[in-house]
C-alpha cells in the first residue's frame, strides 16, 4: 500500500470516528431525559472514546501522509522528475 492510499484511509477512519462522536453525543443528549443519567453517561462515555480514537488516528496520519505536493510517493516523484528532465538521477 503506498503512502497516499495510507494517508486516504486515516483520513476516512478520522472523519468517521468524529461521525461517530457526534451521533454517541447527540444520543446522549436525547436519551437523558427519557433513560437518566446512567444511559446517558454511557454515550457520553463511548463519543469521549470516539473522539479520543480520532486524535489519536489523526496523529498517526500526521506521519504517514506524503511528503510534499500531492504525492510524496518516490514512483511519482520519479516520474516527474524524468519527465522534466529526461532522467531519474538526481544530483
Amino acid at each position: 500500500m503506498t503512502r497516499s492510499a495510507w494517508h486516504r484511509l486515516l483520513v476516512t477512519a478520522v472523519v468517521v470516528l468524529l461521525v461517530l462522536t457526534a451521533g454517541l453525543w447527540v444520543a446522549s443528549v436525547a436519551l437523558a431525559p427519557a433513560d437518566g443519567r446512567n444511559t446517558a453517561g454511557l454515550f457520553v462515555g463511548w463519543a469521549m472514546f470516539a473522539l479520543v480514537a480520532a486524535i489519536a488516528v489523526g496523529i498517526v496520519d500526521f506521519f504517514v501522509r506524503p511528503l510534499g505536493g500531492q504525492s510524496g510517493d518516490a514512483d511519482v516523484i520519479a516520474a516527474a522528475e524524468e519527465a522534466r528532465t529526461g532522467s531519474t538521477r538526481t544530483r
